[in-house]
């Protein structure tokens, strides 16, 4: 019986043991999605015990939680709406060993083999944590959590995070991204541009979002296309902050046939505070997703797009709690067309656009990936969220081996809100050199040490570098 986490955790060949040892395991990292904080890494202060390291933004770990029975307020119970931390809340061992018992019982959960991931590289335990053992893991933990080489910027250091995109609305004036420019070197930290809200015309924020939009830019938006050159020139600004990437979350129908003139009308229908139809926003979501893909072509950014999350789905921990704590699911709406109609939009217009998709529902794989094939520079991203664990990446990259070019695949990202997650990476590329391992040592590819090296070293780090055109 194997040792659990060893130095061959799923490395289950020599061929996969000598490419994660000898070309992955000290690549550098490049991180394109992820939602750390700006502030946070800027303000560079630690982060607390264990409990506030492990829980205070993982939704991950709160959805175990929940799933296992833990009352609410040692889950989220001390958060403010806004997702900042209660100061009166004080019992953080109760949390942390609420979550002990949880982990305990998550057997094929990679929370699991994430968690140990991270006391191991972070902390130097490698024995698996249990109620008997909690309190001695907790004191060693936090001792090492209040030195200064346990602030955000050092633990990224340690994980050998190169670069890192976080995720910004266009109305953010990305204050802490500029500070980081000019007083940190050691890790370049790009914003995203993210309009999500400038695409949700039936919130009912969309009349005020708008209204914001235009005090920033100091002048009315007469019609729709005003609005789109605005966001350009909010695009530019992202650019001279290092900005690389785009990012939506498409989570119903977004593309059908459309006039500029529909769109404009639709828009200052919206804009005016008036509800509108699921067709009408599928319209004005297809006339705004084309022309922005468009701009970030002209201005060479990559457009991501995330499709498929239903989410806020338990209403009471919504209004009580808010946005992003663990109660999102999986869609199931076929889009395959839409994409197909969207891409051909964005590519026919330039064909120097770069794209990433990534489906949340496993039943899409297929359906992306030889979409993405139709379209030069155009990408069947990782393995995303509820699809991010062995199984699920293992079945991503045997998508895109059999449908594309594996070589050329774009790596890993955290999606992450909790400093403690580079690990993951470790994870998925032990993943990857397991899967390449059993198809060389099955004799389906040829025992090529020095072809295969560069392979595995092209999608740890290599390949996404390249694509997302970073010097």
């Amino acid at each position: 019986m194997k040792k659990f986490l060893d130095k061959n955790f799923i490395l289950k060949t020599k061929t996969a043991q000598t490419l994660f040892h000898k070309y992955c395991k000290n690549q550098p990292i490049f991180d394109f999605h992820n939602h750390l904080p700006p502030q946070e890494i800027y303000e560079d202060k630690t982060l607390g015990n264990l409990a506030n390291a492990w829980l205070d933004h993982d939704h991950y770990k709160w959805r175990a939680m929940r799933a296992f029975g833990v009352p609410e307020n040692l889950i989220t119970g001390h958060l403010n709406k806004d997702g900042s931390v209660k100061k009166e809340y004080s019992n953080d061992y109760e949390r942390y060993f609420a979550f002990v018992k949880t982990l305990q019982s998550c057997i094929g959960n990679p929370l699991y083999h994430w968690s140990h991931l991270e006391l191991q590289r972070y902390f130097g335990i490698t024995e698996a944590v249990t109620e008997k053992n909690a309190r001695d893991v907790w004191n060693r933990c936090n001792e090492l959590l209040s030195k200064k080489e346990f602030t955000p910027r050092s633990l990224l250091e340690k994980m050998n995070v190169r670069e890192l995109c976080t995720t910004d609305d266009p109305v953010d004036n990305l204050e802490y991204h500029q500070k980081l420019a000019k007083e940190w070197k050691n890790v370049k930290v790009r914003p995203s541009f993210r309009p999500d809200n400038v695409l949700s015309a039936d919130s009912p924020i969309f009349k005020e979002y708008i209204k914001g939009l235009e005090n920033l830019a100091q002048r009315k938006f007469k019609n729709i296309d005003d609005m789109i050159d605005f966001l350009g020139e909010r695009i530019d600004f992202f650019k001279s902050c290092g900005c690389v990437v785009s990012d939506h979350s498409l989570e119903n129908d977004f593309f059908a046939e459309t006039t500029k003139k529909d769109a404009d009308r639709i828009f200052k229908k919206a804009a005016g505070g008036s509800a509108i139809s699921s067709e009408e926003l599928c319209k004005y979501k297809t006339y705004v997703l084309a022309k922005l893909g468009e701009l970030y072509a002209q201005k060479g950014l990559v457009m991501q797009i995330h499709i498929g999350a239903l989410r806020d789905n338990n209403s009471i921990l919504y209004e009580t709690v808010g946005k992003n704590i663990g109660e999102d699911s999986l869609a199931d709406f076929n889009y395959a067309a839409q994409i197909g109609g969207l891409l051909n939009e964005i590519y026919s217009r330039n064909q120097d656009a770069r794209v990433i998709l990534y489906n949340l529902n496993p039943k899409d794989n297929e359906a992306l990936a030889t979409m993405a094939a139709n379209f030069r520079n155009c990408q069947f991203g990782p393995a995303w969220w509820f699809n991010d664990h062995k199984d699920g990446i293992e079945e991503q990259l045997r998508v895109y081996a059999r449908t594309g070019v594996l070589g050329k695949y774009p790596g890993m990202l955290t999606d992450s809100r909790s400093f403690l997650s580079y690990p993951r990476h470790e994870y998925f590329r032990r993943i990857l050199c397991n899967f390449v391992g059993n198809i060389v040592e099955n004799g389906e590819f040829p025992s090529d040490e020095k072809l295969l090296g560069k392979i595995v070293e092209g999608i740890c780090y290599k390949n996404s570098v390249e694509f997302f055109r970073i010097p």
